[in-house]
């Protein structure tokens, strides 16, 4: 059997689901679906690179959306994935102002970095889609953009996903110059802007607790 692993954003929703939910996602991280991975795959392209680029250009995100709904498309299944994609990136452009941090640079992250941290056993993709750093080009904190309608976050689990965000990257970086307000998860769907709190030991322990319980589950689970 694989090695036990889940997205952060999946792990910020596990810490406030339901039992049967939780089975659930343990059972789609052991065996996921490559077509429901891949959803949003232009929106959170889009949307990374408007971010990087300062916010300059509202038009180009318009008719990025405009062009996913147009564009002639070989499968039922990819019409509808660019269709979801348009629609989050009109939902991102009314909440638009409330992302970013005035006064730093933002840097898009790539999507095929493997940037992981692992807790009690279980490996974390953290994959930041956006870094902030400061004028000497350095990382001072981070955003994460999380699509799924189905699954919208609340505060609570935007702030443990917030949360191990900044630790992750006071681990990887100078943990002197990351700022918690700087450590930023994006709920696209409900229009959530919501930082990493200041005070994280309690929350790193539920962490801790939660890969500890996934890491059970996924050894007590047949596939």
């Amino acid at each position: 059997m694989s090695e036990p692993k889940i997205s952060l954003n999946k792990l910020g929703e596990y810490l406030d689901a339901t039992p049967a939910r939780r089975r659930r996602i343990v059972q789609d991280q052991i065996d996921p679906k490559t077509f429901i991975a891949a959803r949003y795959s232009d929106a959170r392209e889009e949307i990374s690179v408007y971010l990087a680029t300062n916010k300059l250009n509202d038009e180009q995100l318009i008719n990025a959306a405009i062009n996913l709904r147009n564009q002639q498309h070989e499968s039922k299944f990819i019409a509808q994935d660019k269709s979801l994609s348009a629609d989050a990136i009109d939902d991102f452009l009314e909440i638009a102002d409330q992302v970013g941090a005035e006064g730093y640079k933002l840097e898009k992250g790539s999507a095929t970095d493997q940037v992981s941290m692992n807790i009690s056993g279980v490996n974390i993709s953290v994959r930041p889609d956006v870094y902030v750093k400061n004028d000497n080009n350095e990382v001072v904190g981070a955003i994460k953009l999380h699509f799924s309608k189905s699954n919208r976050l609340n505060e609570k689990s935007s702030e443990y996903i917030a949360t191990c965000l900044r630790v992750y990257l006071e681990g990887k970086y100078d943990a002197s110059k990351i700022d918690y307000k700087l450590c930023t998860v994006v709920d696209i769907p409900s229009g959530s802007v919501v930082n990493a709190p200041k005070a994280t030991k309690k929350r790193m322990q539920d962490i801790t607790a939660a890969c500890e319980e996934i890491e059970a589950r996924w050894k007590n689970t047949k596939t």
